[in-house]
């Protein structure tokens, strides 16, 4: 009874369990996204700024009240009231908030490549869990295959046909490749709860990863259109500076106008007022638009080496990810020769007597390396892809 009841609590677990591909990640980080919220908000806060910073002068009301004393009539109160404002003329309070909009444009395009990075990492954390729960499992396998040796030699002790020596050496092993195990396990399991933190995915132990959805290792990828946000960005910021010039090239940029009424002792008077700034007798206007000529020279100067210096750093990481895919497939055709081909010879030496336990344990210990090397070249090769594709700015990996 006690074994169905134990049975069914397994079974439900089973039915409970989640298993998540990188697409179903991806889409939990999308709808949990706070580094979109947070940048969508900062863009209504600079767009509000804007506003608020290329918005009309209010108007300005004044008055003045005078004790007045004629030399004939009586003495009494004089007073004035009045109202003014500046206008803009042409449209330049709209050239003013194209100017701050292109350039406000231009810092969330580049914020944008925050995002791509995060999600870039997330697919990153997927693959190197899917890498870590293989690691796993193929340890896993071998520690059992070992266990059943020394079990078998455990036997072969009872009859006295090794000795204790041999004996306590194999338990020396089979107790160090458990630790390891113990501790794979651990490394997977964070690595999973890892991501499922950053994705906000909802998870139990159940829940799993489906990792048959891995971006298939490849000595190259195709990139088009690279560097697409930062070259966004870069024509936003010269479009900027050039509607700055324009914006300073007016001879009239404003006009103020008044209008005040004045209670003297005997007579009430209305008056009009309009004044000109005229700019051609200030430099301000001349000067910042040289301001906005030299600040386009040096954008176009800096976008050059920052984009030269971001070409060579793709042509350095595609030529390690063309290593990386090589190695792999390497390692991976030595480990094939040495377990199918060399590990049964040296197998069978060690059962019939030719090797000694040690040569035996070394050689297995082998096997274990070229493991090692696989998994860690393998998981430098995803560091390395989603590096590359962070930095070219690609979208869709795919």
């Amino acid at each position: 009874m006690m074994k169905q009841f134990v049975l069914f609590i397994f079974l439900m677990q089973l039915g409970h369990a989640s298993t998540y591909t990188l697409n179903s990640i991806l889409k939990s980080a999308d709808k949990n996204d706070v580094l979109s919220k947070a940048l969508q908000q900062e863009g209504l806060a600079l767009s509000a700024k804007n506003r608020a910073n290329t918005a009309s002068d209010p108007f300005e009301i004044f008055g003045e009240e005078t004790r007045a004393y004629p030399k004939t009539g009586r003495n009494g109160n004089e007073y004035s009231v009045g109202a003014s404002k500046k206008l803009m003329l042409g449209n330049i309070q709209e050239q003013e908030r194209t100017i701050a909009q292109l350039s406000n444009q231009a810092y969330l395009l580049e914020g944008e490549r925050e995002i791509l990075n995060f999600k870039n990492g997330l697919k990153n954390l997927y693959h190197l869990h899917c890498l870590d729960t293989r690691n796993y499992r193929s340890f896993e396998q071998s520690y059992q295959d070992f266990d059943k040796l020394y079990k078998k030699k455990q036997k072969a002790y009872t009859y006295q046909e090794i000795s204790k020596t041999e004996l306590m050496q194999l338990e020396t092993e089979k107790n160090r490749l458990f630790a390891q195990l113990q501790e794979l396990k651990m490394q997977q399991e964070i690595s999973k709860q890892n991501l499922f933190m950053l994705s906000k995915v909802h998870y139990t132990h159940a829940t799993q990863l489906s990792c048959k959805d891995m971006y298939p290792i490849r000595s190259s990828v195709k990139l088009k259109n690279t560097f697409k946000l930062s070259k966004e960005a870069h024509e936003k910021r010269l479009l900027s500076t050039k509607k700055a010039i324009t914006r300073y090239s007016h001879a009239l940029e404003s006009i103020d106008i008044s209008a005040q009424y004045t209670n003297e002792l005997d007579v009430d008077r209305y008056s009009i007022g309009l004044s000109l700034p005229l700019n051609f007798t200030s430099e301000r206007s001349e000067q910042e638009r040289a301001a906005a000529m030299y600040q386009n020279s040096a954008i176009g100067y800096r976008y050059e080496q920052t984009m030269r210096e971001k070409r060579s750093l793709l042509t350095q990481l595609q030529s390690h990810l063309k290593s990386n895919a090589f190695m792999v497939q390497t390692l991976k055709k030595n480990y094939g020769n040495y377990k199918n081909k060399l590990l049964p010879l040296i197998q069978k030496s060690y059962d019939i007597g030719e090797i000694s336990v040690i040569e035996y344990l070394l050689n297995r210990q082998k096997l274990y390396q070229l493991t090692q090397e696989i998994y860690a070249t393998k998981k430098e090769y995803y560091n390395t892809l989603f590096k590359l594709y962070t930095l070219s700015e690609k979208k869709e990996n795919r």
